[in-house]
């Protein structure tokens, strides 16, 4: 346990001395003491009072943008956390892992948000006690330019649903569009998974530009990390060289923990069951559990 005094505790969340001491006097947050009688705060418990929102990002496809959210959704299902889970991507992939395709089609979405204003917290769709999704659907494909002075516009709607979570997750869909500048501006981290072959190499520059650009519209804004995915077609000589290439161009921004080719990661979309209950004791898991606990330290414990 790490306790922060006040001030160090409102500055840590971009928030008010007297929030943090009504969060006391409400139960919220549990009140310690130095030994000069001094309010102090537990560093965790502050961090999980208000949503940290991830964005998974890569205007690749088939970087495993979307087995990522889910996994990541997995991995704070086991912790207990209240996650909420957005679709920001036409094709609806990771809706679809949660709900039957013929639901998600006659569902709200994110496009009834952006075309009638409808309200956010009657398009979320309740998964599990822990798990909650914001939809998709193919018609956000009518919505793919919208201009970052709109989107702007539209945070507020957006960070106010997300106050009732611990944990967001954004997935993006692959291109540089409205929906993945949006995710930038609304995300605390980005997560930025890469295929350890030269196409997404060259295409990496681009991401982190528009990840450069688009920060400076969001002070909520912490930082970013990437890590690979094994790519089934790419030689190992391929691999490793795409990795050292990462690593250098990246420098610590690149988490070494490579998400491995596992086919229980296929078999959790249709299964419809947390991966970390499926496998809990499969090599592949406890590396994708490794990966997220080295993203949990750099984003909570070393924030």
């Amino acid at each position: 346990m790490k306790l922060l005094s006040v001030k160090d505790a409102y500055q840590l969340i971009n928030s008010t001395d007297k929030t943090i001491r009504n969060w006391v006097d409400e139960g919220k947050l549990k009140k310690y003491e130095d030994d000069s009688g001094r309010l102090l705060i537990d560093k965790n418990e502050l961090l999980l009072s208000v949503p940290t929102v991830f964005g998974i990002f890569n205007q690749k496809g088939g970087v495993g943008k979307t087995s990522i959210s889910v996994l990541l959704g997995d991995y704070y299902e086991v912790k207990k956390a209240k996650v909420l889970l957005v679709d920001f991507d036409q094709q609806g992939n990771l809706s679809q892992t949660y709900f039957p395709f013929d639901e998600i089609q006659n569902s709200l979405s994110v496009y009834d948000y952006l075309e009638n204003h409808t309200n956010l917290k009657k398009i979320v769709k309740k998964y599990n006690d822990y798990i909650d999704i914001l939809p998709a659907d193919i018609r956000l494909a009518k919505k793919d330019n919208i201009d970052t002075s709109i989107l702007i516009k539209y945070k507020k709607d957006f960070n106010s649903l997300f106050k009732e979570y611990q944990i967001v997750i954004i997935d993006c869909p692959p291109a540089l569009n409205s929906f993945s500048r949006f995710a930038i501006l609304l995300s605390n981290y980005l997560l930025v998974p890469l295929n350890e072959e030269p196409y997404c190499f060259l295409g990496l520059a681009d991401a982190i530009d528009t990840i450069n650009t688009m920060k400076e519209f969001n002070n909520q804004f912490i930082d970013y990390r990437s890590f690979s995915s094994k790519h089934v077609g790419s030689r190992a000589v391929i691999r490793e060289t795409m990795k050292s290439e990462y690593k250098k161009q990246l420098k610590n921004k690149f988490i070494e923990i490579t998400v491995p080719n596992f086919i229980g990661i296929v078999e959790r979309t249709t299964s419809k069951k947390n991966i970390f209950d499926m496998y809990p004791n499969d090599s592949a898991t406890k590396e994708v559990n490794a990966l997220f606990n080295e993203i949990h330290k750099i984003f909570f414990d070393e924030r």
